[in-house]
């Protein structure tokens, strides 16, 4: 069914799209299933992509969404849903209890019940022993992906447990209590008023080899569903629920089934809590399809939906459970049983009729740029537009003097200059292999560089040109020795690069931001170190300007007693050019001066 070679799996299933069979990476589940899917499909249709990184007000952790444009026209997409889903549609759907008032409206029918605010767990068991008849559902009032549905709850004392499960456990203090429907649980989707999928999910269940413990069944189970990508990272995880469902067969973890015994381990179907996806698209009532259709009318501009209903066994009708804007396409993509169903292309017609696919040849790694996007490097992808020409694949086989005389540097220039995608490497027989996705004009180019402009010092003698039947991907990587033990004998090599080169420029953007970032680290601890020499010596020129101001201080003191000192001196002075002794003197000063006169 399925073959693992490095980063993909090959899924065999033939009756799953054949586009995708060798398409999806590993690292690909969940709510990234869809989002790829979708992005692919309209990439592959030529149509122009981008990623960019989106911080929910009510979540810590960083969304991804992405645009899907033609020129003309561009759509922006939340998970699986476009911009024609309006948000109060969105927010109609996601409230469990506004669902019912409209689908109540246009007259879609759906089980008897009642939510509960702010009551308590004694009077919620009250209500039920008067207004509904066991078995019955209890649900949270916002929950999602069949976290804290429990279903089948037969008594007062399972519906005790099951609200202490949910409402204390799990912290959902508002919760439905509804009738339970008994009958098979359908997903369907719909999309502009027309059913694309229906597909019924099996609860989580094994069958029994007569060999295994139950606890090793679940655990066979799950590696089984790790790789596959619509259950893949989607255990089934033994709480209390799959405990008490083993206690009904009057089994425990550790009882051995009988061979080819089908053990239900939930009665809920999520495929979150380890459902089985099963196609039913086909064999689903037209009324039941009806049905679908109408509750997704009801929504105001809801034009993509996921319908929950349950198929009444007793009746035959469809009364409808829930409507679902983020719906999960990873069932329908790849069921367990039964024929995928082309969501994706199915909504690149919606959005852009007319287009078409143009290669199924290519595929890129949406986990690379996520991770990119989350670590804050880079805010936006755009993916390369492809040529609306024919792309082909070819591989060379080149021998001669190669190794060594910069030749496999040479190839991956020249092949990102023809934007061409594939890989070169480097064989144990010192060959070289060459495998390029492009077009016939562009690859032709390429082959006639390798011949007229090789390296000097390099040598080829012989150059054999063939097909390669196996998907690529976008990008040319070189391959070191290291991995060249990993090529398959049919030569699936899936390779791991993004773009002609522009993930490695990325990168290189990447590393420079990396130096840069340290370089200003550098700079900052620098100048911090500086600030810190200058607040020192400011705290030492406040200081000598404390000093010097004291200093001034006392020579203006010392400056004040000299004046003082000086007039005392000149009024001494003064007084003794009055006095008698001066005049009588006087003769003796003149004849002094005439002989100091006279000597000179």
């Amino acid at each position: 069914m399925k073959k693992i070679v490095k980063d993909v799996i090959f899924l065999n299933n033939e009756e799953w799209l054949d586009h995708l069979k060798d398409s999806i990476p590993v690292t690909i589940s969940g709510d990234k299933l869809s989002i790829y899917a979708i992005a692919l499909e309209a990439w592959r249709r030529g149509l122009k992509v981008s990623f960019y990184e989106f911080k929910s007000k009510y979540r810590e952790k960083i969304i991804i969404n992405y645009t899907v444009s033609d020129g003309a026209r561009e759509v922006k997409f939340t998970y699986s849903t476009g911009s024609d889903v309006t948000g109060k549609a969105k927010g109609i759907s996601s409230s469990k209890t506004r669902t019912k008032k409209y689908l109540e409206n246009e007259g879609v029918p759906i089980p008897k019940g009642q939510k509960f605010i702010n009551k308590s767990n004694q009077q919620i068991i009250e209500y039920a022993e008067e207004h509904l008849d066991f078995p019955i559902v209890l649900k949270p009032a916002s929950g999602k992906m069949g976290k804290g549905v429990i279903a089948n709850i037969r008594n007062k004392e399972e519906l005790k447990d099951a609200l202490v499960y949910v409402r204390e456990r799990l912290g959902f203090n508002e919760v439905i209590l509804e009738e339970f429907i008994p009958g098979e649980e359908y997903r369907i989707y719909v999309l502009n008023g027309e059913v694309i999928a229906g597909l019924n999910r099996l609860p989580a269940n094994v069958i029994g080899d007569g060999v295994n413990s139950l606890r090793k069944l679940i655990k066979i189970k799950n590696a089984e569903r790790q790789q596959i990508p619509s259950v893949r990272g989607r255990p089934i995880k033994i709480d209390s629920e799959v405990k008490r469902n083993i206690k009904d067969y009057d089994y425990n973890l550790d009882s051995i089934p009988q061979k080819g015994e089908r053990i239900l381990l939930r009665k809920n179907s999520n495929l979150s809590t380890g459902g089985d996806p099963v196609d039913a698209t086909d064999i689903l009532d037209v009324k039941v399809k009806e049905v679908a259709v109408k509750a997704a009318k009801s929504v105001p501009d809801l034009v993509e939906c996921g319908v929950d209903l349950i198929v009444d066994e007793r009746d035959g009708t469809g009364k409808v459970i829930e409507l679902n804007t983020s719906v999960g396409l990873g069932g329908h993509l790849f069921p367990l049983e039964g024929k995928s169903r082309d969501i994706p292309s199915a909504l690149m017609d919606y959005y852009f009729p007319g287009t078409e696919r143009i290669t199924t040849d290519l595929y890129f790694d949406f986990t690379k740029m996520t991770e990119m996007l989350k670590v804050g490097n880079v805010h936006e992808i755009i993916m390369p537009v492809l040529p609306q020409e024919k792309i082909i694949k070819k591989s060379f086989i080149i021998k001669g003097k190669l190794e060594k005389v910069g030749f496999i540097n040479f190839v991956h220039k020249k092949a990102r200059y023809f934007r061409l995608n594939g890989f070169v490497e480097m064989r144990s027989d010192k060959s070289v292999l060459i495998v390029v996705a492009g077009t016939e004009n562009n690859i032709s180019e390429f082959q006639k560089m390798l011949t007229i402009e090789p390296p000097i010092k390099a040598r080829i003698d012989e150059i054999k040109k063939g097909e390669w039947d196996s998907i690529l991907e976008v990008g040319f990587k070189v391959i070191r020795s290291a991995e060249s033990g990993k090529v398959t004998s049919e030569q699936k090599k899936i390779v791991s690069n993004v773009d002609n080169g522009y993930l490695q420029e990325f990168k290189k953007t990447n590393t420079d931001l990396e130096k840069a970032k340290a370089k200003l680290e550098k700079t900052n601890i620098d100048l911090n170190r500086t600030n810190t020499d200058l607040e020192k010596t400011i705290i030492g020129l406040n200081r000598t300007n404390v000093d010097l101001d004291k200093t001034n201080r006392d020579l203006s003191k010392i400056n004040a007693e000299l004046e003082k000192e000086i007039a005392r001196l000149k009024r001494e002075n003064e007084d003794f050019q009055r006095s008698k002794s001066w005049k009588v003197t006087r003769p003796l000063r003149l004849l002094s001066k005439r002989m100091a006169e006279r000597k000179n």
